[in-house]
């Protein structure tokens, strides 16, 4: 069951890298312009989402493993819905961000694959905190 996790966050973060490469002309020109160039090529953003992706799943992997203390699982529990917390509201702020102005022009791979990266670290905390929660760990 966890192999097929990880398949499935891997199999999402590779889609996640290729709709993040491909901006239209608009999108294109901003990447250029305000200088992400770990954004421009799919090897360049496979690396960087796969460092962003990766660094929650250790965090989550780290707490989860740390909440197994039965006294100190409410700490960990609370910890995890931050970061859950924390991710929401950075997807908020994306779809409000690429709704309106300049952001929404950068075509729609682009704005579907910003948008998937926050939702890909809220799929890895929720797991972590039913995997938390659940009796058996």
């Amino acid at each position: 069951m966890r192999v097929l996790y990880f398949i499935i966050i891997a199999l999402l973060s590779t889609i996640d890298a290729l709709v993040i490469s491909k901006p239209n002309f608009l999108g294109k020109l901003g990447l250029w312009i305000f200088k992400y160039s770990y954004l421009r090529t799919f090897p360049r953003a496979l690396i960087t989402v796969s460092i962003v992706v990766g660094g929650a799943l250790l965090l989550s992997e780290l707490i989860t493993g740390l909440g197994k203390r039965k006294n100190k699982k409410i700490v960990y529990f609370l910890l995890l819905l931050v970061f859950l917390a924390f991710s929401g509201g950075v997807l908020f702020k994306i779809v409000i961000d690429f709704s309106k102005g300049i952001y929404s022009h950068t075509g729609s791979y682009f704005k579907y694959g910003v948008m998937l990266l926050p939702s890909i670290l809220i799929f890895i905390f929720v797991t972590s905190l039913i995997r938390l929660s659940s009796k058996k760990l």
